[in-house]
């Protein structure tokens, strides 16, 4: 008897919403494990197309449906973070709801991915939606909005007073609980330690955070971890360093398996088919 194999596929979308029109590839795999899906954001170097081919593998092994947007320089000049110029929140929230239309899994939590400008808006996209994030891994991020109020908004949460930043401050403490409960794994690599020109470089952020991606992926932990313990929370938070990767994902992938680490520390054991 002649059986059809299933084979991974991958679709393309484009989420309409009024923030702004959002596509995005939808890599299922032939076979599924039940674990959650994984947006995979990317930084501005806006690579989605080579993140999906790095991720591919990735689904078929561990069996979960993987998302990548592309924010497109013409549509989204600005991304990285929510701001009064660009929600690049609300076109994600749409993308998700839209998938969830025919995918169930996309209707509660996801875990969430992001290098670079993409581990910005992960990690300031998690922290507004908590409730829509099952993990959070973030890569070599140029600098984090700290759960603190060490700095004023945008790397911290002490109102500068402007009413905008009050207003995003309120907003953020809002859900701050919730984010500090989240789990949350930080990346970077040992060779990422450049002040190029993509890393935002300014005295106070450098004194705040530090003067580079390493130093300020080690801030944001230990920021982390002392918010949640202020707050009487057990924080699920690690940081990993990716030896003699520097600020490539596609180094960082392949040479420092960073894929594999953000989808599964094991591969799943899928039933048999009947």
């Amino acid at each position: 008897m002649h059986r059809t194999v299933p084979q991974t596929t991958i679709t393309r979308h484009h989420v309409a919403s009024s923030a702004g029109s959002l596509p995005a590839r939808v890599i299922r795999p032939s076979q599924l494990s039940g674990r959650p899906p994984l947006v995979v954001l990317h930084g501005i170097a806006r690579n989605a197309d080579v993140l999906t081919d790095l991720f591919l593998p990735e689904a078929e092994r561990t069996g979960r449906v993987i998302v990548v947007p592309h924010f497109s320089e013409q549509r989204w000049p600005h991304f990285q973070r929510p701001c009064r110029a660009a929600r690049p929140d609300r076109a994600l929230l749409a993308l998700l709801e839209h998938l969830a239309v025919t995918d169930p899994g996309f209707a509660g939590p996801v875990d969430v991915f992001g290098h670079s400008g993409g581990a910005q808006l992960a990690h300031r996209f998690a922290m507004l939606y908590p409730h829509r994030v099952g993990q959070l891994n973030l890569a070599a991020a140029g600098w984090y909005c700290l759960p603190d109020a060490s700095m004023a908004y945008p790397y911290g949460l002490a109102a500068d007073g402007t009413p905008d930043s009050l207003a995003w401050v309120r907003r953020h403490g809002q859900m701050l609980p919730a984010y500090l409960r989240l789990p949350v794994r930080v990346f970077v690599g040992t060779a990422d330690d450049a002040r190029d020109d993509a890393l935002r470089q300014a005295i106070h952020l450098d004194r705040g955070q530090g003067e580079t991606r390493i130093a300020r992926a080690a801030t944001y932990v230990a920021r982390f971890r002392a918010a949640a313990h202020d707050r009487g929370i057990c924080p699920d938070v690690s940081l990993t360093h990716l030896p003699g990767v520097g600020h490539d994902v596609v180094q960082a992938i392949r040479q420092g398996g960073l894929a594999a680490r953000v989808t599964a520390a094991e591969v799943p054991v899928f039933a048999s088919a009947s």
